[in-house]
């Protein structure tokens, strides 16, 4: 008799996926002696977490005066601050907790509250009575014996100035799309002898502009611990490997991977990817607009194509005229699609006679039978080409979501689209009412698409009847 196996456990990654090396001197021991006075038992990913919040220089000062800790939603980013909070208090260290707005960090503060309660010798008194907490909305603050300050800020409020600091929290990173909160706290750093910046977030987007600039900076500034658990770029969303490398708590609280699974199940059907993207596999979106095509999707795509049979060709320019791209498809013989860009031209402006005039010859050399374009932004460069067909409105919805369905099944085999890659990555799915229709757009003003434009219509006219030329006997 076989003996049956049984499934190999996930667990979550322990160790983020960017890191530093880690730190020869820490006191971790502290912070896990301070986790377990307020009855937390650290996950592993946190006591890691918690090595680079201690690390030592070689002055006994913190090694990293900045941490930032970039972590999937629901993974124990509030739990990992709870123990720092309440061992720098200890410290007689003076905090100031800053997040879009005050509901988080004042969860937190009542937590602490309730912790330095029990402890009353860290806790003021005037004229025999104890000074509790102050709770009040707007300036609730914890002010002990030691010299330890905890209050809370809303960083739209201009909450982060006044008062100097040892330590700043800033949650919520992702969300902040100015410099404006970074300007105001990190002056208050200023008198410390020994100041540390923590970040919290999962990822961002291109608005992101605190959390992207730290970030880019990971490699570069030895000051900086930047620490990501995120799944890795050429996963598919659906592998449960990069839940793991994104989702440290896996495996240690079950409710973790069953709430993965119903969310990727609903994200899918939904076509919210990007929300799970960001949220779940800690990656870096555009938008959290639905893109048009799924990323994993569309590089399984690629591949040789070979040399073009009947093809047809489509084209698509910017409305300012700085950049243009032209699109060659054709139909094989089981069926499939082969896709290549063969021109993606930038100018301030472009040439257009000289650019049409190429694409005109790449149109002749290659045997394409019609050009398709849109008349609201390439009537002057039809103008240079023969047979222009117009792809615009209820047709540009079906070709748009031909396309999608093609990458889906894979029925489309590309090559040399590298522009088309990057700008699918900012084209986005706008749906037009409740029937399901929809069209391509971009996602942004700052980003225009035209490769992937030109893809779209390439594909929708070397999809249709078989464009190969009647043989004359």
């Amino acid at each position: 008799m076989i003996a049956e196996r049984t499934p190999t456990p996930i667990i979550g990654h322990a160790s983020p996926r960017i890191a530093p090396p880690r730190p020869a001197r820490s006191d971790v021991a502290g912070f896990r002696l301070a986790a377990e006075s307020v009855g937390i038992g650290l996950m592993p990913w946190q006591e890691h977490a918690a090595r680079y919040l201690t690390a030592k220089g070689p002055d006994g000062r913190h090694l990293y005066r900045e941490v930032a800790i970039v972590v999937a939603r629901q993974n124990g980013k509030t739990t990992l601050m709870k123990p720092y909070i309440v061992k720098a208090l200890r410290e007689g260290k003076r905090i100031v907790h800053i997040a879009q707005t005050r509901e988080l960090p004042r969860a937190m503060f009542g937590m602490i509250a309730d912790v330095l309660s029990n402890e009353p010798d860290l806790l003021p008194k005037r004229r025999g009575r104890t000074i509790w907490p102050r709770f009040a909305q707007g300036s609730e603050e914890i002010v002990l014996t030691n010299g330890g300050v905890y209050r809370i800020a809303a960083a739209g409020r201009g909450g982060a100035r006044g008062l100097s600091n040892d330590i700043v929290i800033i949650d919520e990173l992702r969300e902040m799309e100015t410099w404006e909160v970074i300007e105001a706290a990190k002056p208050t750093l200023m008198m410390s002898t020994d100041p540390q910046t923590v970040y919290l977030s999962n990822a961002g987007h291109d608005n992101s502009v605190v959390l992207n600039a730290i970030r880019s900076r990971a490699d570069a500034d030895p000051s900086l611990a930047y620490l990501e658990w995120s799944a890795s770029p050429e996963r598919d969303a659906g592998d449960v490997e990069g839940w793991a490398e994104a989702n440290p708590a896996i495996g240690h609280f079950p409710s973790v991977m069953a709430e993965l699974q119903s969310s990727y199940t609903s994200s899918k059907l939904s076509g919210t990817m990007a929300i799970f993207e960001t949220e779940n596999l800690c990656r870096w979106v555009p938008s959290v607009r639905e893109r048009l095509v799924d990323e994993f999707a569309w590089t399984q795509c690629r591949r040789p194509v070979g040399g073009p049979r009947s093809p047809v060709m489509a084209v698509s320019m910017t409305p300012d005229g700085t950049r243009a791209a032209a699109a060659l498809a054709w139909q094989e013989p089981d069926g499939t699609i082969a896709l290549r860009l063969i021109e993606d031209a930038v100018g301030r402006p472009i040439d257009i006679k000289a650019l049409g005039e190429a694409i005109d010859a790449h149109a002749k050399r290659l045997g394409a039978v019609k050009v398709g374009m849109d008349p609201l932004t390439d009537a002057e460069l039809a103008k240079h080409l023969r047979k222009p067909v117009k792809i615009s409105g209820t047709e540009y919805a079906n070709a748009s979501a031909q396309f999608v369905n093609l990458v889906n099944a894979g029925r489309i085999h590309w090559q040399d689209c590298e522009a088309v890659t990057d700008d699918l990555a900012w084209t986005a799915r706008k749906d037009h009412d409740d029937t399901g229709h929809f069209q391509a757009v971009r996602m942004s003003d700052d980003h225009p698409i035209p490769a992937a434009l030109a893809a779209i219509r390439a594909v929708w006219l070397a999809s249709g009847p078989s464009t190969a030329r009647a043989r004359i006997y």
